[in-house]
Formats: structure tokens, C-alpha cells, sequence
């Protein structure tokens, strides 16, 4: 192969590692926002929030949402599923005539701090520091 031909190779093969680094890119950002969205029926919104109808089981809706971007964190709590990603919070359970109901709520919007401090750890922002009066609990500080 002659210098030019390997320039040119060089070259070609250059773009064509940008365009698939690019493509990986945009392959890893995924939005579950999105994808419920694009995969359940809307029935109600409240403000930036929506809620969807699913069917099957709660468990088994939040486990096909995972699997399509696994959350930060996960919890159950009386038949409702919790996937915590970092600006959303999923919710699949029942609401109302709906046995089975995903909900996607914007933590940076409404949850100034304290909605899901029962989820247990990874459901942060948790309590507000000083919430009931005093310290924030824990080593040193009382409650």
C-alpha cells in the first residue's frame, strides 16, 4: 500500500470511531421518563409529573423498567415499587381504579427534602436536618 492509501485508511477508520464512540454515547443516556412515556398509556398529569396504566403486577413492571435502565436504587413498600434514579423517582403500584400504575415523579421539583426517607437508604434527599426541632439525629445528636 502506497503512503496516501494508508493516510486515507487512517482517516476513514478515525471517522468511523467517532461516529461509534458518539452513537455509544447516545446509547448510554438513556431517560426512563422517556421510556415510560413511550411505553404506557398516560391517564392523569400532575404539573411535570405523569401517570401511566401498566398491566401485570407492580414487581413485574418496575423489573421491566430496571432492566431498561437500572435504578440508583430500588424499594418495596405495601405493594408499591420504588426505582430511585438520579432525578426521577418511579413509582409502580396501585392507585385508585388502576391496580396497576407506574407514576414518575421529579425529585428535583417537588422533594425539597424528607418525601422518602421510609425507602430506607439511596432515597435521598432525606429528612430536612432539623426537621422536627433539634439535631438531625444520629451519633452525637438526639431526637
Amino acid at each position: 500500500m502506497s503512503r496516501n492509501a494508508l493516510f486515507a485508511l487512517a482517516g476513514v477508520l478515525g471517522a468511523l470511531g467517532a461516529v461509534l464512540l458518539i452513537t455509544g454515547l447516545v446509547l448510554l443516556n438513556k431517560d426512563v421518563r422517556n421510556h415510560v412515556s413511550e411505553n404506557y398509556r398516560q391517564y392523569a398529569a400532575d404539573g411535570g409529573d405523569g401517570r401511566y396504566e401498566c398491566s401485570g403486577s407492580p414487581k413485574s413492571v418496575a423489573d421491566d423498567i430496571a432492566s431498561y435502565d437500572a435504578p440508583e436504587s430500588r424499594a418495596s413498600d405495601r405493594g408499591s415499587e420504588y426505582l430511585r434514579y438520579p432525578d426521577d423517582i418511579v413509582i409502580v403500584g396501585p392507585d385508585g381504579r388502576y391496580p396497576c400504575s407506574v407514576r414518575v415523579e421529579d425529585i428535583n421539583s417537588r422533594y425539597s427534602g424528607g418525601g422518602f426517607i421510609f425507602l430506607g437508604p439511596g432515597f435521598t434527599p432525606g429528612s430536612p436536618a432539623g426537621g422536627s426541632g433539634g439535631s438531625s439525629g444520629g451519633p452525637g445528636g438526639t431526637k
